[in-house]
């Protein structure tokens, strides 16, 4: 599955003209229908630059036959996914990501590789954490995409079963305090073990499985960054659970995670006060993108709205010449919206992808930018 980091990577990939190819295929499950998938991906390939704003470019010769060798050689790897594959001569760059979901098929020829279905997919399928916990075990897992790992911790040392009764009276309740304190260790050591998990690897969401007051009683002694991780939890027995049982739990906690926190992004802009620090609209998102004011970007999940960059100043406009540097400065590029995602990213800001933004694209702003005269 892809990562933040292989798609960090391949934006530093960049040329002057149009020669990187960036083509995104769907791979039928069936081995059978891989016989038309090569044309089909030459198909793709032939449209790639007929919607560019300087005319039909086509794919250059080298790049498409790394792109067809790739798919002749490796289809096999993909059956069921959709798969994203690029390609520049120049830059050395032949590389293929199975992606977790389906997603449109579309060719692009750019002067850099054309990334937002693949942030699209990791936003709406981020890889994650599970914590299955009682009081005396703990099972960690990191899901991503189809693959789930598991690590089972040793069971809390000294830790009675949950069938122990102990003896009557005071000593009975001495003795099931020591139970709720050795098992506050259990659950501490597992939060130390979480914590040096996103250190290493970064912050992902975390889901928490088991009874009911397993999982309050664990998620009390999370610290702040850790709880603020939590997508959710939910409950099940831990005698019946296995992997596949806790990617498909999980897996519903995290769709419900994810269609809030889309709900949440477009509160972000569309509950603003009027302060001039929202925008909404093409137009007034290519000013806000072209002066690096864009916090938040909420982008749709389709289509390709070509324009032009200047080169100097990075200007984003919908026609040649759209700031002081004039036409001869401006670069076509097949995606505005794409270009506006990527500059937002490389400013320090957010952009996510969402089913329906307002107006169709909409930003929160750092600060008002200045209108064009």
């Amino acid at each position: 599955m892809i990562s933040r980091s292989e798609v960090d990577k391949l934006l530093t990939v960049r040329t002057e003209g149009l020669s990187v190819v960036s083509l995104y295929l769907w791979v039928p499950l069936d081995p059978a229908e891989l016989r038309g998938l090569p044309a089909r991906a030459d198909e793709l390939l032939a449209l790639a630059g007929s919607d560019s704003t300087s005319g039909v470019v086509r794919v250059p010769a080298a790049e498409r036959r790394t792109v067809l060798g790739l798919v002749e050689s490796r289809a096999r790897d993909w059956l069921g996914h959709t798969v994203a594959l690029f390609a520049c001569a120049e830059e050395g760059l032949a590389e293929a990501f199975p992606l977790p979901c389906r997603l449109q098929e579309r060719a692009v020829l750019a002067a850099r590789p054309h990334v937002r279905p693949l942030l699209l997919a990791i936003q709406r399928f981020p890889a994650y954490r599970v914590a299955v916990i009682d009081r005396r075990h703990a099972w960690l897992f990191a899901v991503a995409g189809e693959r789930i790992d598991a690590v089972a911790l040793p069971p809390a040392e000294g830790l009675r079963s949950h069938g122990y009764s102990g003896w009557d009276g005071l000593e009975a309740y001495h003795v099931n305090q020591r139970i709720i304190e050795l098992a506050r260790h259990h659950y501490h050591d597992v939060a130390v073990i979480l914590d040096r998990a996103e250190r290493a690897v970064g912050p992902e969401p975390l889901v928490i499985g088991g009874h009911q007051d397993t999982i309050a009683q664990f998620r009390a002694v999370l610290p702040t960054t850790l709880r603020a991780r939590v997508a959710g939890s939910f409950v099940a027995d831990l005698h019946t659970l296995t992997p596949a049982k806790v990617r498909d739990h999980a897996g519903r906690v995290i769709e419900h995670w994810v269609s809030q926190r889309d709900q949440d992004l477009v509160a972000q802009v569309t509950q603003q006060p009027p302060n001039g620090l929202t925008v909404s609209g093409l137009a007034d998102c290519l000013t806000a993108a072209s002066q690096h004011a864009i916090q938040l970007l909420l982008v749709p999940a389709g289509g390709l709205v070509p324009g032009y960059a200047c080169r100097q100043c990075g200007a984003l406009s919908r026609v040649p010449g759209g700031c002081p540097h004039g036409a001869a400065a401006s670069l076509a590029v097949p995606d505005l919206i794409e270009e506006m995602a990527v500059g937002t990213l490389g400013d320090g800001g957010q952009a996510e992808t969402v089913p329906d933004p307002p107006a169709g694209i909409a930003a929160r702003l750092r600060f008002p930018p200045t209108q064009p005269r």
